[in-house]
């Protein structure tokens, strides 16, 4: 039988925010235990109580929490940084990521208006004149793509230059 979807708020009764606290925070111990044993990796835990702040609770132990601790500081600041995330960070990951998306619906987009367009020239529907802009970037594109692959052949593999002047007069 399914729970009721729990309301994130801040709990008033002091009895009910304990007893909530003491059970998430065991949860939480066992999800970092579980995580450290399936993937292999190193993990700590720190957990203070609410009106207690000295008296932390460390997971699994305060020596290989201090070992961690110090192998994480002893990184240079790039693998630091490489291992963790702030907010800033996250969100402009998600967004790089949201950007590559739209890149890709987008050339998507472009590559399904030229169909719709060559299409309309082969039922021989009137060629219009958004059209033929669609159909010409497009093949700037590609001979573009071809001019920048025969430049990185010519670089790579050592093509004679004669070679290379053929290829691109054939453009």
């Amino acid at each position: 039988m399914a729970r009721n979807k729990t309301k994130i708020a801040y709990i008033t009764s002091n009895v009910t925010r304990c007893r909530t606290f003491q059970r998430r925070k065991r949860n939480l111990l066992k999800k970092v235990d579980e995580l450290s044993v399936l993937c292999g990796i190193p993990s700590c835990a720190l957990v203070t109580m609410p009106g207690e702040p000295n008296q932390p609770e460390i997971w699994p132990s305060i020596v290989d929490a201090d070992n961690l601790i110090a192998q994480l500081r002893d990184l240079p600041s790039l693998g630091q940084d490489k291992r963790t995330l702030d907010q800033e960070r996250f969100l402009s990951k998600g967004n790089e990521r949201l950007e590559e998306q739209l890149k890709k619906v987008e050339k998507e987009n472009r590559e399904a208006e030229v169909k719709v367009a060559l299409m309309r020239c082969l039922c021989g529907e009137g060629v219009q004149s958004t059209d033929l802009d669609v159909v010409g970037s497009l093949a700037e594109g590609k001979a573009r793509a071809v001019a920048e692959r025969i430049e990185w052949l010519t670089k790579t593999l050592y093509l004679a230059p004669a070679l290379a002047v053929d290829l691109q007069l054939r453009l």
